[in-house]
This record gives C-alpha cells, structure tokens and sequence, in this order.
C-alpha cells in the first residue's frame, strides 16, 4: 500500500484469518490493482478466443467443413486431429503460445491480494506482506489457497460468494 491508502481506506480493519499466521485484509471491495489484473487477464483470454476462432475458418476454408466442424476438431483428443496438427503446426504452436493457464492467473491475483492485503504474524506483530512472491505463493497449502479464491469472490462480490456465505449461515439448501 502507498503512504496515501490509509487516506481513503478509512474504517476499522477487518481481515480474514488464514491460519495463525497468515491474513488478508477485507475492503469490501476488489483495489483497482487487482481489478486492472483481472481486466488483462480477461482480455489475454479473450485474445485466445478470437485467435482459435481465426484458426477454425482457416481450417474449414482448407478442409471444406463448416466453421462449427473445425472447431470441433479443433477441441478433438490428439488421435483425431493429428492430421490437422501436421497441416497446421505453425499456427497451433502459436496458439498454443497464447493459451492462458488458469493456474498462471490464479497464482498472479493471489500474488497481487496478499502484496496489497496481506499480514503475516512476525513474534507479537502483524507485518505487511509487500514483498509477497509467486514463489510464496506457490508454497500455500492447497486448503489456504481454496480459503483465499473465496475471499477473492466474496470481496469481488460475485453471486456464488455471496450464496455461499448465506448457505455457511443458513446451513445447506
């Protein structure tokens, strides 16, 4: 955070607690950091998208089949499809380039929320965890790491946090 933060960040703190010594604090709201994140990260994917549709019409143009088809065969196990990838390595090897890896996302707003939000307890005292890394990141116990994807969502105010938190009150439907 900037030496500005506390300006408009106003209110007590709240946080969830991750374990004994690991937490994130809440907003309430995504920060525009990570907002901007997931923003590049949504249209990376959509870039993806428009280059698998680019390469169906090419396949169908080539191949005599509808765009619908390609697109099929393009999704295909690589038994079906490897004629295709023979005839078109060039441009699956660049899509492939493009593919984005929902882990690579995942591990970089994770990495982003804990250089904003996070606190670890050093002896008696919460510090800041500025210097959070990917690699710190990477290390978090897969239970840790399911704990800060919903806190993500409830911050994000998405629909399946928010029913899942009446669900946590209510018990199950």
């Amino acid at each position: 955070m900037s030496k500005y933060s506390d300006f408009f960040l106003i209110g007590s703190p709240q946080y969830v607690e991750l374990g004994d010594k690991l937490r994130l604090r809440s907003y309430g709201s995504w920060l525009a950091e990570e907002v901007w994140c997931r923003e590049k990260q949504n249209k990376k994917r959509a870039q993806f998208t428009l280059e698998v549709i680019r390469l169906a019409r090419k396949v169908a143009k080539a191949k005599g089949i509808s765009e619908d088809e390609a697109f099929v065969l393009l999704q295909a196990n690589d038994e079906d499809r490897g004629e295709l990838f023979a005839e078109f390595s060039e441009d699956v090897d660049r899509l492939m380039t493009l593919s984005p890896s929902s882990q690579d996302q995942t591990e970089e707003l994770v990495t982003i929320f804990f250089r904003n939000r996070g606190e670890v307890l050093d002896g008696k005292k919460w510090t800041a965890t500025k210097d959070w890394s990917k690699e710190d990141t990477q290390k978090l116990p897969s239970m840790m790491m399911e704990q800060v994807e919903a806190f993500m969502q409830k911050e994000e105010g998405t629909e399946e946090a928010m029913e899942a938190e009446e669900e946590d009150e209510e018990g199950p439907k």
